[in-house]
C-alpha cells in the first residue's frame, strides 16, 4: 500500500508525483504538436491520464452529498445528479481514448490499475496553465467554481502567459493538437488493425447524460470519438452553450450542457447541492490507522476501486465474439458485471463510509467541535496476484464487523460473491 508524503497530522501532504513516471517515458511537446506515431501516442496516453484524474475528484464530491435511500444510483438533490453525469461521461472519454490506442495498436501501452497512473491527491492538473491543483474535497461551490469549471474551462487567458514548455494550457488546446496530429498522419498503415474486438462498445451506463461508445478504426470514427470528448467536457464553442446528446447523429431539441456549463449551475447555486457531509480534504490511508472501523471500510474501498480499474483492462484483454445462442459470451458478462461493480460496490460502500464520523486519530480532531466523516482515500493497493475475489470478500467481512449494512441480501458482501475472480 502506497503511504503518501504526509506525516501524521491532518493536512494534507504535498502535490504528489505519481504521474512523474507516466510522463517521462511518454513525453509531449506543445511546440512541435502531434508529427510522428510516437508523439501521437504519448498525447494519448497523456489524454488517459488526464481524464482518470477527474474521476476519483468528481466521484469524491459526490459521495460527500447527503444521499437518499442506500444507493448513490437513486435520485439525490440536483449537483448529486450532475455531478453523477459528468462522472460517467468522463469514464467514457477515459474509454474512447483507450479505444483509440487499441486503434492504432497501442492498446498495451496503458494500464489503469498502475500506481504510476491512478492519480494521487493533491496533484496538479495536466496541460492546465496556470497551474491547477487538484483536490479530494467535499463538494461546496468554491471547489466546483474553483477547481471544477478550472478543470474543465475551453479557452487559455491571453493574459496569464505562457505555459512551461512542453504543457499546453488547457485540455482543449492539448486535444486540438492529437485531432490535427491524426489528420496528418493519417494513413491505410495507420489503421491497419483497428482490433475492434478489443475495444469497448457496449454496455453504457449513462442515465443522466449523452453519448455513447463507439468502436474506432479509422479517422472519421477517431474525429468524432475527440469530438464527444470535447463538446461533452468542456464545450467547443463558448457561443453553443448546448451539445447534442447524440454527438454522432444530433437532432433538434436533443442536446445537454457541457461539463464546464454544468459545474458552472452548480457554482451559481442554480442546481441545489444540499446538505454535504463533513469528509475531510485529501484524505490518506494511515490517517484512518488509529480508528479500526475507518481503517477497515476505507481499505474496502480502495481495493475495489482498484479492483474495478483492474477490470477495465481486463475488459480490454478480452475479444468480443460473436453473440451464439448455444454459447456464453465471456467479454458480454464482463461488461455487464463491471456496470454492477461501479453502481453496486463502490458507491454503496461510499455511502455507508461516510455517514459514519472518524472516531480516533488525527482526522477526529475538530476545532469546531463537528464530527469529520470517513472519506475514500481512493489510493492505489497492491492486490494478490491470485484469490483476489477472495481477498475482497475477506476485506468485507473484516469491515462488516463495524457496518452491517455491508452485509445481507442485495448488500456490497452480496455482490462480491457475483464477481468475476480477475
Amino acid at each position: 500500500m502506497t503511504t503518501g508524503s504526509a506525516g501524521t497530522t491532518g493536512a494534507s501532504p504535498a502535490p504528489a508525483a505519481s504521474l512523474a513516471t507516466v510522463l517521462d517515458a511518454h513525453p509531449v511537446d506543445a511546440a512541435m504538436g502531434v508529427r510522428t506515431e510516437d508523439d501521437l501516442v504519448n498525447h494519448l496516453l497523456q489524454a488517459a491520464a488526464v481524464e482518470l484524474q477527474t474521476i476519483p475528484m468528481y466521484l469524491y464530491a459526490m459521495y460527500s452529498i447527503g444521499g437518499v435511500g442506500t444507493s448513490r444510483w437513486n435520485p439525490g438533490m440536483s449537483a448529486q445528479r450532475l455531478v453523477r453525469s459528468i462522472v460517467i461521461e468522463e469514464m467514457l472519454h477515459l474509454c474512447l481514448v483507450r479505444n483509440i490506442l487499441v486503434a492504432l495498436g497501442a492498446g498495451d501501452m496503458v494500464t489503469f490499475y498502475d500506481e504510476d497512473f491512478i492519480p494521487d491527491y493533491p496533484e496538479y492538473m495536466l496541460h492546465r496553465h496556470p497551474p491547477l491543483l487538484l483536490h479530494l474535497a467535499p463538494c461546496t461551490k468554491e471547489v466546483v467554481r474553483d477547481v471544477f469549471m478550472e478543470f474543465e474551462r475551453p479557452y487559455a487567458d491571453p493574459k496569464e502567459g505562457t505555459p512551461p514548455k512542453g504543457q499546453y494550457a488547457t485540455i482543449g488546446l492539448f486535444y486540438g493538437a492529437i485531432r490535427k496530429g491524426l489528420e496528418e498522419l493519417d494513413s491505410p498503415a495507420l489503421w491497419a488493425a483497428p482490433h475492434r474486438e478489443l475495444q469497448y462498445v457496449a454496455a453504457y451506463w449513462n442515465k443522466d447524460g449523452g453519448g455513447a461508445p463507439l468502436p474506432v478504426e479509422n479517422l472519421t470514427t477517431a474525429k468524432a470519438a475527440l469530438r464527444m470528448i470535447v463538446e461533452q467536457g468542456e464545450g467547443a464553442d463558448p457561443k453553443k452553450p448546448l451539445v447534442s446528446i447524440d454527438p454522432l447523429k444530433p437532432k433538434l431539441g436533443m442536446d445537454e450542457l457541457p461539463h464546464h456549463t454544468k459545474f458552472q449551475r452548480v457554482a451559481e447555486g442554480v442546481e441545489a447541492i444540499g446538505p454535504v457531509w463533513k469528509v475531510p480534504r485529501d484524505p490518506k490511508w494511515f490517517q484512518y490507522a488509529e480508528d479500526e472501523a475507518a481503517a477497515s471500510v476505507n481499505a474496502l474501498f480502495n481495493a475495489v476501486y482498484c479492483y474495478v480499474l483492474h477490470f477495465i483492462d481486463v475488459l480490454y484483454r478480452t475479444p468480443s465474439a460473436r453473440m451464439d445462442a448455444n454459447r456464453r459470451s465471456v467479454r458480454y458478462g464482463y461488461e455487464r458485471t463491471f456496470v454492477s461493480a461501479m453502481q453496486g460496490l463502490l458507491a454503496n460502500i461510499a455511502e455507508i463510509m461516510v455517514a459514519r464520523p472518524v472516531l480516533a486519530g488525527p482526522l477526529a480532531e475538530s476545532r469546531s467541535g463537528e464530527d469529520t466523516q470517513i472519506g475514500p482515500t481512493f489510493e492505489y493497493v497492491e492486490l494478490p496476484g491470485s484469490g483476489r475475489k477472495r481477498h475482497l470478500i475477506d476485506l468485507c467481512d473484516r469491515a462488516a464487523r463495524h457496518f452491517p449494512a455491508l452485509g445481507g441480501d442485495n448488500s456490497v458482501r452480496w455482490l462480491l460473491e457475483k464477481m468475476p475472480d480477475l
